[in-house]
């Protein structure tokens, strides 16, 4: 059986949930692991000019922390903090709903805090954050602050193509949220690149809630199976009970659960391989 969770006031390192979100099993899916211990695999790559383009400047690793769906909860903000302190890391990664509706002004506020404690950030607004967000992004983009949605950056010789929202929600009622068809259009324009970071998972993948129901794109799954340079690693949120990871051919998925239950992930990549480590916030 996968690992439990390890629950503390410092950040642990849990094995991940069930690749499929019902949180069942090791987060790589075959169960097996010991409690705290990194899940690691092997990242595979078709031929591509992006890995001619990056292959020496790949020799050292990126540490990433990933986290989003915080939904304004203060106290797992400052558990985020907190871990972005101890874990000194190269790139954080936001994933989106940094808040439920409250004013611009808490958004700003967290970009600041992230800026502060990472020489590389990288966000993409969610569909719970008001449409204002990206003028927010584009204010706070400096000192190493990015948006990338419907974006590209280049971090640590590896290219991050981004997409924030979420195709619509079964309520229909969050303010940022749109259709199904034609949703990964603008993501299409910015491919081929190594890592997608998405706020919306692909259908299928990651995506399914406690219920059974899937909030999945069908249009991001087609956009990814017709892709002949596949990304290496695709890191989604928005579904808070599909936390864990999956791989699927050449490609890692990970979801790092949302920080408003206190969950995050520590991504490490170097060259062609790739430690996973969940955290799980007391």
């Amino acid at each position: 059986m996968g690992n439990e969770d390890e629950h503390d006031d410092q950040p642990q390192e849990p094995g991940g949930q069930g690749g499929n979100g019902n949180g069942n099993g090791q987060g790589n899916g075959n169960g097996n692991g010991r409690k705290g211990e990194p899940l690691e695999v092997e990242l595979s790559r078709q031929p591509s000019y992006l890995a001619d383009m990056h292959a020496l400047r790949r020799n050292r690793s990126l540490r990433m922390l990933v986290g989003g769906d915080l939904h304004n909860h203060q106290r797992a903000m400052r558990w985020f903090y907190k871990l972005a302190e101890q874990q000194q890391p190269d790139l954080i990664i936001f994933l989106g709903d940094f808040v439920n509706g409250e004013p611009l002004e808490y958004i700003r506020e967290i970009c600041a805090s992230l800026r502060a404690l990472a020489a590389h950030v990288l966000v993409i607004p969610g569909n719970h954050d008001p449409r204002q967000s990206l003028i927010t992004f584009e204010e706070e983009s400096y000192d190493g602050l990015k948006s990338i949605h419907k974006s590209n950056a280049f971090v640590g010789g590896y290219s991050f193509a981004g997409l924030g929202t979420s195709i619509t929600t079964p309520s229909g009622a969050s303010p940022f949220e749109f259709p199904d068809e034609g949703f990964a259009d603008a993501l299409a324009s910015m491919l081929p690149a190594d890592i997608w970071v998405l706020h919306n998972p692909l259908e299928g993948i990651l995506d399914k809630l406690a219920d059974g129901r899937r909030l999945g794109s069908r249009s991001l799954r087609q956009l990814y199976d017709e892709q002949h340079d596949k990304p290496m690693l695709v890191i989604s949120g928005h579904v808070h009970d599909a936390h864990g990871m999956e791989q699927q051919g050449g490609t890692v998925f990970v979801n790092p659960g949302a920080l408003v239950d206190g969950r995050a992930a520590m991504l490490t990549l170097g060259g062609d391989s790739l430690e996973v480590k969940f955290k799980a916030m007391g």
